[in-house]
């Protein structure tokens, strides 16, 4: 489609998503027709962003501005939204409703369905930031929708920058629960990692910025390892070596500063162990090392008190 003939998009929603694909939609030749949001000035405010586009708080006159509708909202709020789009938008023949929640499929947006709309999912598969380089180069994001709405997302993703796929179809339907897992595991939970992990660097005498400078780039590094060499050959750390004191070392430490730390570094010893026996990184000796130390941390002291 030639940046000319793009179609008119409402973005509802002026959030975190809403505020990153504004900007990158009229780069890419949309005109976003329309932007709404509860709040109105948040709308106005993210509205300025693209020249000619209505701000306000009525979602629905929004929505039938454009042929595109985005439902930027959050996940609980998309069910709700499509059925009162539905109820006060009488025909949506010939518009494309779109949500971007991970871990839901089209069924919150059965009623605009019944209306005429066709409806599907584009996932952003990344946490957003704001500005032209919101959706770094190479992120995925998942389509799924009747046909004619995974076209309209597929090519909205790749206009965007975004790399479109599909999850497998399984007799019970994809498998969205895992695939949002997943990501949830790649995102969210290294950002608590790392606030553990700057948590004990404050424990040990530094500023808060002093251990994101020092760890913010030992984390990307193993994410840039992983991308290039695949998990197993990405391994380092006494687990890998074999090191059972440094190991043991590290577990005790964490069970006086923090039990929580400790349980997370556990369980993700006891994988990284698995990673690095089936890799070959490991001898048996080295191997039955690592697995007594996991072991004993877990039991915790002689006296007592299992982790």
């Amino acid at each position: 489609m030639s940046r000319g003939r793009r179609p008119g998009v409402a973005v509802l929603g002026a959030g975190r998503l809403a505020r990153a694909l504004v900007p990158l939609l009229v780069r890419a030749g949309y005109r976003v027709a329309a932007v709404a949001s509860r709040s109105g000035r948040s709308a106005k405010a993210l509205a300025r962003r693209a020249k000619g586009a209505r701000a306000g708080s009525d979602l629905a006159a929004a929505a039938a501005s454009a042929e595109i509708v985005l439902l930027a909202v959050p996940d609980r709020e998309i069910a709700p939204l499509a059925r009162n789009l539905a109820r006060d938008v009488a025909d949506w023949s010939g518009r494309t409703a779109l949500h971007h929640a991970g871990a839901l499929g089209t069924a919150p947006l059965a009623p605009l369905a019944r209306r005429g709309a066709r409806v599907g999912v584009l996932h952003p598969l990344l946490a957003p930031g704001a500005g032209p380089a919101a959706f770094p180069g190479g992120a995925r994001a998942r389509i799924e929708g009747d046909a004619p709405a995974r076209r309209t997302a597929e090519r909205m993703a790749r206009d965007l920058g975004l790399v479109p796929f599909r999850l497998p179809s399984r007799p019970g339907g994809p498998d969205r629960a895992a695939y949002h897992a997943a990501a949830s595991l790649a995102s969210n939970d290294v950002v608590a990692l790392l606030a553990a992990a700057v948590d004990l660097l404050r424990d040990a005498g530094l500023s808060e910025r002093s251990a994101l400078a020092a760890l913010i780039p030992l984390a990307r590094g193993a994410v840039d390892r992983i991308g290039e060499e695949g998990p197993a050959r990405a391994l380092t750390g006494p687990v890998a070596r074999g090191d059972a004191r440094t190991l043991r070392a590290q577990l005790r430490r964490l069970a006086r500063l923090d039990r929580d730390a400790l349980r997370a570094h556990l369980a993700l010893s006891a994988r990284l162990l698995r990673l690095a026996a089936s890799a070959g990184r490991l001898d048996r000796a080295g191997r039955e090392e690592i697995r007594r130390a996991i072991e004993e941390a877990r039991r915790g002291p002689a006296r007592g008190g299992a982790v």
